[in-house]
This record gives C-alpha cells, sequence and structure tokens, in this order.
C-alpha cells in the first residue's frame, strides 16, 4: 500500500512539474515510478522515461537524472517544444533536446548550425542505411572538426 502511495504521490508530482517546465530537485529520491514507466537500457544502464522526465534507481528508490546524449526514447510526450535550426526540426522537453532518429527520438546536444549524422559503430554504418543499432548511435557532425 505504501508503494502504491508514493507512486500516486509521484504522479502528483509530475503533473505539477510538468505544468512548471522542470525536473523534481536534483538528489531527491522517490520510492516507486508509476507503472507506465519506460525502461531504457543504453550502454550498460537502465534508465527510466516517464511524462518527460528521466530517472535512475538507486539504492534509495529513483532520482531524476539527465539522460546521456544518444539515448533513444520512442516517443516525446506533449508538450514539447520544436526548435527549427536550418531546416532540421529539434524537439525540446524539460531542457533536454532531442531529435528525430530511428526508433523514436534521441537526445542530442542543444543544436547549434552544424547538422550531425547517426552512426553505428558495429555495422559501421550511417542511418538510414542501418535502421536499427543495438550499442546506440553515435551522433557526428556532418563537417569534420578540421574544415570548421
Amino acid at each position: 500500500m505504501r508503494i502504491a502511495a508514493a507512486g500516486l504521490a509521484l504522479a502528483g508530482a509530475l503533473l505539477s512539474l510538468s505544468a512548471a517546465g522542470q525536473y523534481p530537485p536534483a538528489g531527491e529520491s522517490i520510492a516507486a515510478l508509476p507503472g507506465e514507466s519506460i525502461p531504457i537500457t543504453f550502454r550498460g544502464s537502465t534508465y527510466y522515461f516517464n511524462s518527460g522526465y528521466w530517472f535512475q534507481q538507486v539504492v534509495a528508490g529513483f532520482v531524476p537524472v539527465t539522460p546521456p546524449l544518444g539515448v533513444v526514447v520512442p516517443s516525446l510526450p506533449v508538450p514539447y517544444t520544436t526548435v527549427w535550426l536550418a531546416g532540421v526540426p529539434y524537439y525540446r522537453l524539460n531542457d533536454i533536446y532531442y531529435a528525430s532518429a530511428p526508433g523514436g527520438y534521441v537526445v542530442v546536444a542543444p543544436p547549434t548550425s552544424q547538422g550531425s549524422l547517426y552512426y553505428c559503430a558495429s555495422s559501421k554504418a550511417y542511418y538510414p542505411q542501418a535502421a536499427e543499432c543495438a550499442e546506440g548511435w553515435s551522433i557526428l557532425p556532418t563537417v569534420p572538426p578540421q574544415l570548421r
């Protein structure tokens, strides 16, 4: 019963935080995540995505985290902001930027005037030649650093 109450408390907190557009306080842990949280394994770590927020499990429960660049989430909840740069849409949600990628939306660095390519090291191919990448996509600039 206590875990269910903690889940309801978190759901209420997430709803109010969504309106404020910010993460729960850093370092604050919660006992349980709501049932609709999506577990995503990326480079050996498991993250949980729920209503635009990212969490990781710790001994005391779950803590909010900033997701690593390259992790892909299957869909983004509304409301997110679309940011267009050089004709490319980026999606901003809770100060995290995403770009369309194979399998959903990939976490990217805040966009600049440079474009990006998605490269899969295991298949030695770029998207869309490779439709999936088991270890996660590497995000490469379209202009080599020596030419910038």
